[in-house]
């Protein structure tokens, strides 16, 4: 079988085969990619607590910024070009798909290049934006940690990226190979580096670095097999459409991860403010916690090919069918996940710390957590949803909610109103209203764009446009 007659049966199964079914072998690829995501962040953090250092371990927390901010830029290119190569797939329009492809792994390397030199340039102030303060042994070891990650900025971009358009095409199979085959290598690396060899911070960074190394080469070689969209550079567009429809397609996922990076630095500088012990229980509380949300985000994203390539197809009642069945699912997963975490909390997150100060509030920042974790799966899904019917605006206020416009009050006000003890606090309120404003989005985007008198003809007609003027106009 060709790679064209791989990639067309991949299509016709995606908008004709049994839902559920097709639902589950979508997503738990994806589910295993977010979770070795978050291993990345885990395993660093874990053999770094185990050095028993406040400093080095809160270390790691403000390098996790930086990175955050990256993987921002990586998955605005990685989606706003994977989102429109599902669509196109969906039309059987390939050649544009391939196009499409390469002009955003270009503009992955030309960014990571330019990123790359910047951070070097400017490392002290950069680490000190992100929340290393002035304070002379967090800054030292932030600035040795942050210096070889900065390093990795070309490679963690275009693997963002080729991850990404390998999901979104329906390859998700193939598309965690890469992040496995990484995580392997760094989690082999780690207690090498940093234990053995004594390298402490830098011996994690150098382990990052060569486990997204290795990912992103067995990624590009993913693109090369099995009826996938291949890279191949000398397609690469520099029409100014297809950057427009990088830049508003990817929007919502920059502007989630860009305003989650800017909180997770305010909420940094907030910690260290208390004491390095707080700054240390945030770090590790934020990624325990993050497990559960990985899980959600995971199976999330088996539904977002299904919903782009149905779209496409204008198969509307499809992807409504799709999203109540992913909806029902990920609130199962978020309340097993909370009963874990209320009974096992204490026992997670003492793996990752051995101090008692940053072991108590780690425990009492978990619980205040699992008040609305089993809730927060519309909020997730509804986001995803309206991305990838390409209404870009809609799903970027819907997306900045949680992480960003509703936890920065909240952070200020509950640490003014109640000191240390606002950092419990401030992500569940966050969260609870980011939820409320959510559904009263979701509630309109889902009667005007998704109901049934917009199937019979509404929407179809729009799709009638041209591919680039349509493309761009549905992101306004």
């Amino acid at each position: 079988m060709s790679d064209e007659q791989r990639r067309e049966e991949r299509v016709l199964r995606i908008t004709t085969g049994s839902l559920y079914p097709l639902l589950v072998k979508m997503a738990i690829p994806s589910m295993i990619g977010m979770i070795v995501s978050t291993a990345y962040n885990l395993t660093d953090t874990y053999f770094v607590g185990k050095l028993n250092d406040a400093v080095l371990t809160a270390s790691v927390g403000v390098v996790f910024s930086f990175v955050s901010v990256i993987q921002a830029i990586g998955f605005w290119i990685g989606y706003g070009s994977g989102n429109y190569i599902s669509r196109m797939l969906g039309k059987k329009e390939n050649e544009k798909a391939e196009e499409m492809a390469a002009t955003g792994v270009l503009l992955a390397v030309f960014a990571g290049m330019i990123l790359m030199g910047a951070g070097l340039v400017f490392l002290k102030p950069v680490a000190i934006l992100m929340g290393a303060g002035e304070e002379a042994a967090l800054l030292n070891a932030t600035m040795r940690y942050l210096r070889i990650t900065v390093c990795s900025v070309p490679v963690m971009l275009l693997s963002n990226v080729l991850y990404n358009e390998l999901r979104l095409a329906g390859s998700s199979k193939n598309s965690v190979i890469g992040l496995l085959a990484g995580m392997g290598i760094n989690m082999i690396l780690d207690p090498l580096f940093i234990l053995k060899l004594d390298l402490g911070v830098e011996g994690a960074a150098y382990a990052s670095f060569l486990g997204q190394v290795t990912g992103t080469i067995l990624l590009y070689v993913q693109t090369c097999k099995n009826g996938n969209v291949p890279i191949r550079l000398r397609k690469a567009r520099h029409d100014i459409g297809y950057l427009k429809i990088i830049f508003a397609g990817g929007a919502p996922n920059f502007c989630r991860q860009g305003i989650s990076s800017i909180s997770s630095v305010l909420v940094n500088r907030v910690a260290a403010g208390f004491s390095v012990e707080a700054l240390a229980a945030v770090t590790i509380t934020g990624k325990v916690a993050y497990i559960a949300y990985a899980l959600v985000i995971g199976f999330g994203q088996g539904f977002q090919p299904i919903c782009a390539m149905n779209y496409g197809a204008k198969k509307f009642g499809r992807i409504r069918k799709a999203f109540f069945m992913t909806l029902i699912t990920v609130t199962v997963f978020l309340l097993l996940a909370t009963a874990v975490l209320v009974l096992k909390g204490e026992a997670i997150l003492g793996a990752f710390t051995e101090e008692e100060t940053v072991l108590i509030l780690s425990k009492r920042i978990l619980q205040a957590q699992c008040v609305v974790l089993p809730f927060m799966g519309y909020y997730i899904l509804i986001g995803m949803l309206l991305q990838n019917i390409g209404r870009f605006a809609l799903a970027t206020s819907v997306t900045t909610l949680e992480n960003g416009f509703c936890l920065i009050p909240s952070l200020y006000m509950n640490c003014y109103l109640f000191g240390e003890n606002g950092l419990v606090w401030y992500k569940p309120v966050a969260g609870g209203a980011a939820l409320l404003i959510s559904l009263f989005i979701g509630t309109y985007a889902w009667r005007k764009y998704l109901g049934e008198e917009v199937s019979k003809g509404k929407i179809c007609k729009t799709t009638e446009k041209g591919v680039l003027g349509n493309e761009i106009s549905e992101s306004l």
